[in-house]
């Protein structure tokens, strides 16, 4: 039986969730979210996530510098612990090299991941090297969060407006920009990403009900937080915030940009919901408003072009290739 056959990624980590146990009594969050969380004080959860890369799926040396290679592995496990209220604090590498690796490409990828962890205050306490056939890079992180700004994905209530931060599709289009072998300013957002720690901080503090960041696209990020919250969600297709450079580049190789928004990923925005009378605090905020949730038995419907679609889900690793 293969992967692809049982439903692809997010069936799997549903299988292995069903056949995996708990043996202590400290797990508050399990399998299921951006990341774990495990009992530490009076006042705070620990925060334990861990994420990788891999050549030639989410990266490739043609295009991406080490140092790049470095600065998305913290960045991208900095926005998980974001994505729960957290602060990162404590991070191991482990490393799978080829035998001909340069040593220069694991200066160079140290010196971007060191330079993310200045700009957090991660403190990088170990890690294991071992050997492969391509380069794969994994970081597992440490983080905190006040017991009362804790975000899960489980929140969302019927009648909470979702919303997005910033805005989604920018990576992918960088991405295929770079595929075609054009140039455009979406390119930086896909080689340099950046997570929306600062923000999710000032959100939590508002008072939200969920929240997820955009690793996998906008519909899938809504999708996982309807699936663990047993709700439906109305999302409107023109009020998905797309910036004017993904809209231009997507142009130059004809694709459509929502798309790109919906159902690519890896631009680290955050999708959360929140009661309507938070609005008033969350307008002064770079967040827009993309839709509501809805009864379950409603479903999970996009709004566009004056008709209700299916919303489908993002990226998976298992049924399209990012690299």
């Amino acid at each position: 039986m293969k992967i692809s056959s049982i439903g692809g990624e997010f069936a799997l980590i549903e299988r292995i969730k069903k056949k995996s146990k708990l043996y202590s009594e400290g797990v508050i969050g399990g399998i299921g979210d951006d990341a774990a969380v495990l009992a530490y004080d009076k006042q705070c959860f620990l925060l334990f996530t861990t994420d990788m890369l891999v050549e030639n799926d989410h990266f490739s040396l043609e295009y991406f510098t080490p140092e790049q290679v470095g600065m998305k592995a913290i960045e991208q496990n900095v926005s998980d612990i974001a994505a729960m209220g957290g602060l990162p604090k404590y991070a191991v590498i482990s490393l799978a090299l080829p035998s001909n690796a340069d040593v220069e490409f694991i200066d160079g990828l140290y010196r971007g991941i060191n330079t993310k962890s200045k700009k957090y205050k991660i403190s990088i306490v170990g890690g294991n090297i071992t050997h492969s056939k391509e380069i794969v890079v994994n970081v597992a992180m440490i983080g905190f969060v006040e017991k009362n700004n804790l975000a899960l994905r489980n929140g969302a209530k019927i009648g909470d407006l979702i919303f997005c931060s910033g805005n989604v599709g920018k990576s992918t289009a960088g991405l295929e920009l770079i595929r075609n072998k054009l140039k455009g300013e979406s390119i930086k957002n896909h080689l340099e990403p950046e997570c929306r720690l600062e923000l999710a901080r000032k959100l939590v503090k508002i008072g939200i009900n969920s929240m997820i960041d955009v690793s996998d696209g906008a519909a899938s990020e809504v999708r996982h937080i309807c699936d663990e919250s047993k709700v439906g969600a109305m999302i409107y297709a023109d009020r998905i915030p797309i910036s004017k450079n993904t809209i231009n580049d997507a142009k130059k190789i004809n694709k459509d940009p929502l798309d790109f928004a919906l159902y690519g990923g890896e631009d680290f925005e955050l999708v959360f919901t929140a009661d309507k009378n938070k609005l008033n605090k969350l307008k002064k905020y770079d967040v827009k408003v993309i839709g509501e949730i809805v009864n379950k038995k409603h479903g999970i419907k996009l709004a566009k072009n004056n008709k209700k679609l299916n919303l489908e889900s993002g990226f998976d690793h298992f049924k399209r290739i990012r690299v």
